[in-house]
């Protein structure tokens, strides 16, 4: 029965594909369900040989378990939810007296352990993983093997090419179509029972067998994904959850021959005895700073000595993403918005923004702190990399942006800077995996990098990939990605398969970072999202700050995570030494008490430090702020590098834009609370929401406080809330309708009337003083003021329809040429917020 420990491990092992987001949109419930097969092939293992007795000493595990459940995010949690779930168990049961429990407890703790310590190494596999996918050096023997069975292969430049009668494919041989993701779990609990059950020799001679069965097993698993691929040319068949389980099935039944675990044998002593002395307190007082070493290690970042903030944007090496021309109300088409000027201005409201038009020398670079090549089009002197070598030595910060597939040769211009540092920029696409579409990242709440700390999500709009040294920092690591090469036949480099053998998928690197002297480099790789028509959405103002106060700094500890390694190897190393004579029940029983104990005292310890050490800036000089409140609001700004998406009527993507026309910068808020705290103008736009007492004071306050609101509402909005706050202020929408049949030529865009109406409705205002008519002197913009004599300022509300006008649909995308009628309604926005809402006299 103990064979069954095998099949419970592979079901434990591929359960995490369904909980963490690597290949795939996770799924808990399927991965509960292969989780609870893992958990009773477990049981069903330790029933004919369940342990007797257990000490009850074991239970104190509960108290670093329970709050390691509570600082540990889901479901990096499960582990220890699983194990605790097993010891309270036991602590029911020995108050029953149903030993044949013991046999439930032993399965569902063992997979609380597995489950913990695979979660304790996840961290290693996805550094491992992302800093390198290839492994050329066994294409050869993909191709052996696979001419053996049945393939035609060859193998050039590390890709084995296997020829068919229709085509030739070419496949990259890496560790996630060797499935080496699952195989590194079941490799950690392999150790882990190995360990435990057998003595010395046996443990060597098991563990050879294993790696010997597993390097044969995963070629020829390959080898039948291959013939697979080609028979469906379905890639999804490498990273499907379901195909992993499966392919991994064989290799789970080979265990259960080759290493049955028969002689494996647990004494009662072990789960019977547990005494603690003095020794064994002092190893687990050397376990906890192992630990807590080993987190400070990869969590602690070096505050640095802040510098001026002086910041030089060079342009002349580049003619994309423009940061010299303004974003007026003149100047209209793709390259208008599709330009970095929105973006310095913003920055320069922060820190001292200069832009450079000559070549880059060390006397130059020695007045700046933080250097921004962006989009470079044009490549650099030996001179001018030398300086830029030696500004990031002395202290400075260098920025680089590149961009998907190499275009406009931008990221081989980059690399002979950027390969100074170790880095390289690759000459690739990304995409969302299974779906092609733009991916979208989530900092993991534990652990995140101080430049991605405050960001909640970042849509990337077609990125490069990158490749780094094993030691650099890792500040976005994409998860379900796969990476296209790109090529020079199609316009922008792009290839029109997104899904070829060829490509590289999981885990993939999109941001890093490294120290360089006493300065650092941020290498970023999807330039498109600081464009000025997207600048202001998602992410990218978060991002942008992380970004700017992390190059702001010159380094003060920089040894210190080597240090902190070196501290984990030498206490790991003590404690070892200390228990060396003990059983392995109890050394890995200490190790649990302790390591957990310590990783939920500096889990909290280095997260809150590095919050404190690179906080939010604060802006030098005033702007206004527009926010776009969220919360009452019915309206999306979807906002991507394609004319083809501006055509809803809901999007308002393109009014939220043209806000930084008139010298403003706008905001999305998810609630009304936030956009009041930091917005000189609260935009509401369709509201559907009931509005709360409390928030129709607050708002009150605001605009008696001289703040500054604009209602929008529509026709099509049949939810509409909005009398319920402008009433408040004097103002009221009222629904009308006219006759049709008087009004020949009459273009009906609202599409509300039903086939034979002759009528048809639409919105005016009452109250307030009227600032705009359409016909008849029907109101259909008004404005109600409030001068705070104690400030001196005019609080203003202004309602607006109707807003339908103002979306996508009737003013196109952000890079359109717009027509005599789109001009028109543009004038409007730009009058309701310069000489309305921002003219105080």
């Amino acid at each position: 029965m103990k064979r069954l420990l095998w099949l419970g491990l592979l079901f434990i092992s591929t359960s995490w594909l369904f909980f963490i987001p690597i290949f795939t949109i996770p799924d808990w419930k399927i991965g509960t369900f292969f989780l609870a097969v893992g958990i009773i092939c477990n049981i069903l293992a330790f029933w004919k040989n369940r342990p007797k007795q257990i000490n009850k000493k074991y239970l104190i595990l509960l108290i670093p378990l329970l709050i390691s459940i509570l600082i540990i995010n889901y479901p990096y949690n499960i582990g220890p939810i699983v194990l605790t779930i097993g010891l309270l168990l036991y602590a029911i049961t020995n108050q029953l007296k149903i030993e044949k429990a013991n046999a439930m407890i032993a399965g569902i703790s063992l997979t609380g352990i597995v489950l913990t310590i695979q979660t304790a190494l996840l961290p290693f596999y996805s550094i491992f993983v992302s800093h390198g996918h290839r492994i050329d050096i066994l294409s050869p023997v993909v191709s052996i093997f696979g001419n053996y069975l049945g393939l035609k292969t060859t193998v050039n430049n590390g890709i084995v090419f296997v020829q068919t009668f229709q085509q030739t494919y070419p496949f990259t041989t890496t560790w996630e179509k060797l499935g080496f993701y699952t195989w590194f779990n079941i490799l950690i609990g392999a150790l882990l029972l190995l360990i435990l059950l057998y003595g010395k020799r046996k443990i060597l001679r098991n563990i050879l067998i294993f790696f010997i069965a597993s390097f044969l097993y995963l070629i020829l698993r390959y080898v039948a994904f291959i013939h697979l691929y080609i028979s469906t040319l379905e890639l999804d068949i490498f990273w499907n959850p379901l195909y992993m389980l499966l392919s991994f099935l064989p290799f789970a039944l080979l265990l259960m021959k080759i290493i049955p675990l028969k002689d494996a044998k647990v004494s009662n002593d072990c789960f019977k005895n547990l005494r603690i002395n003095k020794k064994h307190v002092l190893a687990m007082i050397m376990i906890f700073i192992f630990v807590f070493s080993m987190v400070g290690a990869f969590a602690f970042q070096d505050p640095g000595t802040k510098k001026g903030g002086r910041v030089l944007i060079d342009e002349y090496h580049s003619d994309w993403e423009d940061t010299t021309k303004a974003l007026d109300k003149e100047w209209y088409g793709m390259l208008s918005t599709y330009n970095y000027y929105s973006w310095a201005e913003w920055l320069n409201y922060y820190y001292h923004v200069e832009k450079n038009n000559n070549t880059l020398t060390a006397a130059i670079l020695g007045n700046y702190d933080i250097l921004i090549l962006k989009c470079p089009t044009n490549s650099y002197s030996n001179e001018e990399i030398w300086s830029i070598v030696q500004f990031v030595e002395r202290g400075g910060g260098l920025y680089l942006i590149g961009d998907h597939t190499d275009v406009f040769g931008m990221n081989t211009f980059l690399n002979q800077v950027s390969e100074n540092f170790g880095i390289r920029f690759k000459t690739d696409a990304t995409y969302e995996l299974g779906t092609g579409m733009m991916s979208v990242y989530e900092p993991d709440d534990m652990f995140p990098h101080p430049i991605v700390q405050n960001v909640e999500q970042f849509e990337f709009m077609t990125s490069c990939t990158l490749r780094a040294p094993l030691n650099s920092e890792n500040v976005i690591i994409g998860n379900r990605l796969i990476s296209e090469p790109g090529t020079y036949s199609t316009e922008n480099f792009f290839k029109e398969s997104v899904a070829s053998p060829e490509s590289e998928y999981g885990l993939l690197l999109q941001v890093i970072a490294v120290k360089y002297g006493k300065g650092r480099v941020v290498a970023f790789t999807d330039s498109t999202v600081f464009s000025s028509f997207s600048m202001f959405s998602d992410g990218y103002k978060s991002f942008t700050f992380g970004t700017m106060e992390y190059l702001n700094r010159v380094n003060s500890y920089p040894y210190l995570n080597s240090v902190l390694i070196g501290l984990a190897i030498i206490f790991l190393i003590v404690s070892l030494y200390l228990l060396r004579n003990e059983k392995k029940i109890k050394i890995f029983f200490l190790f649990l008490l302790a390591g957990l104990l310590s990783f939920s005292t500096a889990t909290p310890v280095f997260s809150y430090m590095n919050e404190v050490n690179y906080p939010l800036p604060s802006a030098h000089s005033d702007y206004i702020q527009i926010c776009f409140d969220q919360e009452y609001s019915d309206f999306n700004v979807s906002l991507q590098p394609s004319i083809g998406l501006y055509n809803e009527k809901d999007n308002y993507g393109t009014f939220f834009v043209w806000t930084q026309r008139v010298g403003c910068i706008p905001t999305l808020e998810k609630t009304l609370d936030d956009a009041i705290k930091i917005g000189d103008i609260i935009v509401i736009i369709n509201p559907t929401k009931s509005f709360e007492t409390e928030d129709i004071d607050t708002i009150t306050d605001f605009v008696e406080n001289g703040g500054k609101v604009l209602v929008m509402d529509s026709i099509t909005n049949s939810r509409s809330t909005a009398n319920e706050l402008i009433g408040n202020f004097g103002i009221w929408i009222n629904y009308n309708t006219f006759d049709r049949s008087l009004y020949r030529g009459f273009n009906d865009t609202t599409n509300n009337s039903t086939v034979g109406n002759i009528t048809s409705p639409y919105l005016t205002i009452t109250g307030g003083e009227k600032i705009l008519f359409i016909k008849n002197n029907e109101t259909h913009a008004s404005v109600a003021e409030f001068y705070n004599e104690t400030t001196g300022k005019t609080g203003k509300i202004v309602v607006l329809v109707d807003s339908y006008s103002f979306s996508d649909f009737i003013m196109g995308g952000p890079f359109i040429e717009p027509d005599e009628g789109q001009l028109q309604i543009y004038n409007t926005e730009f009058y309701i917020f310069e000489e309305v809402l921002l003219n105080d006299t």
